[in-house]
């Protein structure tokens, strides 16, 4: 059983997300590729998230270089929804 997502998992998303490009903070409106985010730390970014979020399959999320915080953090919740 997965714990409850914490209310606030997009500003937390977000400070690993600053953390990840060792900068001070992240706009979670920005496309990820805008953030700096490479291939590689999208893989970081997925392991973090089964942290924060639960278990995920990778293969079921939709995240490209266009893909935003805010909208990772929605599809991360509507996957636990469902």
């Amino acid at each position: 059983m997965n714990s409850p997502i914490p209310a606030n998992a997009l500003d937390i998303l977000a400070r690993e997300v600053a953390k990840i490009l060792n900068v001070e903070s992240v706009e979670t409106q920005a496309g990820i590729g805008e953030l700096g985010i490479d291939s590689l730390n999208v893989v970081e970014l997925i392991v973090f998230c089964e942290q924060l979020y639960g278990s995920v399959d990778p293969e079921a999320l939709n995240i490209t270089q266009y893909t935003t915080l805010e909208q990772l953090d929605e599809q991360m919740r509507a996957t636990q929804a469902a």
